[in-house]
C-alpha cells in the first residue's frame, strides 16, 4: 500500500486511506543553501524542467521534481539533510532530478500550477513522459526518503510499461485502463478521463471488474467536470453489465451526480437503493450521510 494520500475522488470511492506525510509548518532554519541547489556532495540538480524531461525521455529515467521557494525553511532543510544523505544521493542517480522555484519565474509558476502544487516543499515524481507517479507534500527526512524513492522507481517501471505499450498499440484496452486508473488516483483527471473514455470504447471482452471500474471512474470524473448527462449515461451503462461488488459504488456516484445536477428526487431514490441493497458495504454509510444532507435542504 502506498504511503501517500490518494486523490479526493479516490477517497470519494472509498479507496483505503493511506498514511499521509503532513506538510510541516514553515519555520526559520538559519543559513541554508541558496538558490535551491544542493551542496557539492548533494543531489545533482538540473535547472531547467524542460531539459530534464528531454533527458528523462532519452534515458528512460523517471523525474524527481523538488518544488521550492526562497522563503521556505523546510525546502532548505531538505537540501541540508535529505538531499545531502549519501544513500539519497546515490539513489538520485536513477532519476533526472530538477529544482523548480514555484514562485520564481512565470515558467516555474506555470509548472507548479500544472502539477497542482499547493504547499511547499512538494516533491513530485514523474514518468519520463511527465505524467505524475506520486508525490510527497512536506519535508521528509533521509531515513524515510530512500523508501519513497524505491516506491517511485517501482511505480515508474509500471507506468513506463503502460506508456510504452500505448506508444506501440494506442488501442490497447488494458494499458488504457491501467494508466487511466493510475492517473485518477493521482488526481490527473483530465488525462485520466480521456484514457478511460478510450478504454470504455475498446474493453469488450475484458474482465468484468475492469469494465465496471473503467465506467465507475469515468463517471466520477464526468461528475466532477459537471458533465452530468454524460456521467449518468456512463454510470447507467456500467449497471447494465452483469452485477459485481462495484455496483454499490456505481449507484452512490450516480446518486451524487443527481445531487450535483439538482435532480433531488432521483438522488434520493438512488441513494436509498444503496442503503437498502448494500447495507453491509461501507458505501451505505456515505449514502446515509448524503440523504441526511438532502433532507436538510
Amino acid at each position: 500500500m502506498s504511503l501517500f494520500p490518494l486523490a479526493p475522488l479516490a477517497v470519494l470511492l472509498l479507496v483505503p486511506a493511506d498514511l499521509a506525510a503532513l506538510p510541516p509548518d514553515v519555520v526559520t532554519l538559519g543559513d541554508s543553501v541558496k538558490g535551491g541547489g544542493g551542496g557539492a556532495s548533494g543531489v545533482k540538480w538540473e535547472r531547467s524542467f524542460d531539459e530534464s524531461l528531454r533527458k528523462a525521455r532519452s534515458s528512460g529515467k523517471p523525474v524527481l521534481v523538488d518544488f521550492w521557494a526562497e522563503w521556505c525553511g523546510w525546502c532548505h532543510k531538505l537540501d541540508q539533510t535529505t538531499y545531502a544523505d549519501p544513500t539519497v544521493v546515490k539513489m538520485a542517480e536513477q532519476f533526472v532530478a530538477v529544482k523548480v522555484d514555484a514562485e520564481g519565474s512565470a515558467r516555474g509558476r506555470e509548472i507548479a500550477g500544472r502539477y497542482e502544487v499547493a504547499s511547499l516543499p512538494t516533491i513530485a515524481f514523474l514518468s519520463p513522459q511527465g505524467r505524475p507517479l506520486m508525490r510527497v507534500n512536506g519535508f521528509q527526512g533521509p531515513g524515510q526518503f530512500p523508501l519513497t524513492m524505491e516506491m517511485a522507481l517501482e511505480l515508474a517501471r509500471r507506468v513506463s510499461s503502460w506508456e510504452e505499450t500505448l506508444a506501440r498499440k494506442p488501442d490497447d484496452a488494458e494499458a488504457l485502463a491501467l494508466l487511466g486508473t493510475h492517473l485518477f488516483e493521482q488526481d490527473a483527471l483530465a488525462e485520466s478521463g480521456q484514457l478511460l473514455a478510450r478504454a470504455v470504447r475498446l474493453d469488450e471482452g475484458r474482465p468484468l471488474y475492469e469494465r465496471k471500474q473503467n465506467r465507475l471512474l469515468l463517471g466520477a470524473i464526468l461528475k466532477a467536470q459537471r458533465k452530468h448527462a454524460e456521467a449518468e449515461r456512463v454510470l447507467r451503462a456500467a449497471l447494465l453489465l452483469p452485477g459485481s461488488e462495484l455496483d454499490g459504488k456505481i449507484l452512490y456516484v450516480l446518486g451524487k451526480n443527481y445531487v450535483a445536477w439538482g435532480r433531488t428526487n432521483d438522488a434520493r431514490v438512488t441513494l436509498i437503493q444503496v442503503v437498502t441493497e448494500y447495507s453491509s458495504n461501507p458505501i451505505a454509510q456515505k449514502a446515509r450521510e448524503t440523504l441526511v444532507l438532502i433532507e436538510k435542504k
